[in-house]
């Protein structure tokens, strides 16, 4: 195994693991200060925003890391074009952003949010630029800078948006703050590459060539989005209650812990499969496969597991008392949010094969199921019902996605999953026996996920090699 690529995912999941820590904080914070009703009209904005900001963090991104990648002797020209391409790109969506909003807002049945839609778009050119940056660096895998910007920008979000909250500008502030915050983190991951001797009519056509390659990209992240928040806007649209939206998205928000670590991951993945391939190392490449896959399903059902267990406290702890009513639906999202991440992570590996086709059709199905379930158990029960439709949907697209690399994978991610829901429902067992105080909540998950790992040892899932590479990997620490 790659010591670059484990030393890449460790840094990577690091600089998640802080944005992460940054945003609860501030939910916190926002929660109580704003009362569910408000928070949840934030929660809706910030997921439309992010399905239109898909256009300028998936697609071109995706492409232009894959080629730098590939080609690095070629990657001044490549990067050129990526700017080109991405500006272009951001512009156009911003201006359509604002001009639907309104419809946007219509369909979701709250009128309210539609001018905080247009003030929300200002982050969609800012993001671009971090995202286009981002992508060079990935390409090259220097990995380290990539996690110092994310551990930067996340800081930054988290302050300004605190500050223009706090002194009274309320959730038009916030979002304010979350743009100018996507300015910080391209400040940070900027670099200043080789000069590019295109011409700018060659950097033009290089733009078109990397915008139709990134089509099956951006198809199938904007399918990807629409499964992870078609929950949300059918309970906004079909239980039309901005106080149960409010609940229902606290619950989300915990919810999207597992596939938002492993961003950091995918990020590694995408990168190392596709360098691998393209050297004809198909060996290396189905270690870096299985390597994603594996961290992807042990790390996100002991999520499952401590949040059986805990769901109430959690709610409690992070969001005040009035949110508990949302535990139910909690650890239904949990299991929905594990599936996802496990079959975001296959998909990155689908991606970097070429076998785009296959990820589509995966996806596309999945999500028809998932909208189609969520609206009807919506309807009949509410914010669990909701919960359950994502649930099933989601577990059933994870599997499905290991089925398709089962000449990659073997039945690797069976044994894995069985060893880890067997850990998982153990830790779950003993939280819901103690029944801890949602006030020693932070000192009592941390202290329970080592019993996680020691059943996993035991059984053999983690092995003397896997440690040996973890250890080196933090040996090496922030050295190239």
């Amino acid at each position: 195994m790659s010591k670059d690529v484990v030393r890449g995912t460790l840094l990577g999941t690091v600089g998640q693991a802080w944005h992460l820590i940054t945003a609860f904080l501030l939910y916190a914070f926002l929660a109580r200060r704003f009362g569910p009703s408000l928070f949840g009209e934030w929660r809706l904005v910030l997921t439309v925003l992010a399905w239109f900001e898909i256009f300028v963090t998936a697609g071109l991104v995706k492409v232009a890391t894959k080629e730098i990648s590939e080609r690095r002797a070629e990657s001044a020209g490549i990067r050129r074009a990526a700017y080109v391409g991405q500006t272009l790109l951001s512009l156009a969506v911003f201006a359509a952003v604002e001009a639907v909003a309104g419809i946007i807002a219509g369909v979701l049945r709250d009128p309210a949010i539609g001018q905080l839609i247009r003030i929300a778009a200002l982050d969609i050119p800012l993001f671009g630029l971090f995202m286009v940056a981002s992508s060079e660096v990935l390409g090259e895998q220097r990995f380290e800078r990539q996690a110092v910007a994310v551990i930067v920008y996340a800081t930054a979000k988290a302050a300004l948006i605190t500050v223009l909250v706090a002194v009274g500008f309320s959730v038009p502030g916030a979002l304010v703050g979350n743009a100018v915050s996507s300015l910080v983190g391209f400040a940070v991951v900027a670099v200043r590459g080789p000069r590019s001797r295109e011409s700018m009519k060659e950097v033009m056509l290089g733009a078109q060539g990397l915008l139709l390659a990134a089509v099956p990209f951006l198809v199938l992240s904007l399918l990807d989005n629409l499964g992870q928040n078609a929950d949300l806007w059918l309970v906004s649209a079909v239980v039309a209650n901005t106080t149960l939206l409010g609940l229902y998205a606290s619950a989300a928000v915990i919810a999207e812990v597992p596939v938002f670590l492993f961003l950091g991951l995918n990020r590694v993945v995408f990168p190392a499969v596709a360098k691998a391939r393209a050297e004809g190392d198909l060996s290396l490449a189905g270690q870096h496969a299985a390597l994603g896959v594996r961290a992807a399903t042990i790390m996100t059902v002991l999520g499952v597991g401590l949040i059986a267990g805990t769901s109430r406290q959690v709610l409690e702890f992070v969001f005040s008392t009035p949110y508990e009513a949302a535990a139910l639906p909690l650890m239904l999202l949990m299991v929905a949010a594990s599936g996802r991440a496990i079959r975001a992570t296959c998909t990155e590996i689908l991606m970097a094969e070429d076998r785009r086709r296959d990820a589509l059709l995966n996806l596309g199905a999945t999500v028809a199921l998932e909208v189609v379930a969520v609206a009807v158990l919506a309807g009949r029960y509410g914010l669990p019902g909701a919960a359950a439709g994502a649930a099933g949907s989601a577990l059933l697209a994870a599997g499905w996605s290991g089925f398709l690399l089962r000449d990659t994978l073997g039945i690797l991610p069976l044994v894995t999953a069985t060893r880890s829901l067997i850990s998982a429902a153990v830790v779950g067992v003993l939280l819901t026996l103690l029944s801890p105080k949602a006030s020693v909540i932070p000192l009592v998950l941390p202290l329970a996920s080592p019993v996680y790992v020691v059943i996993l040892r035991l059984m053999g899932e983690l092995t003397s090699t896997d440690i040996a590479s973890i250890r080196a990997a933090i040996a090496g620490g922030w050295r190239g």
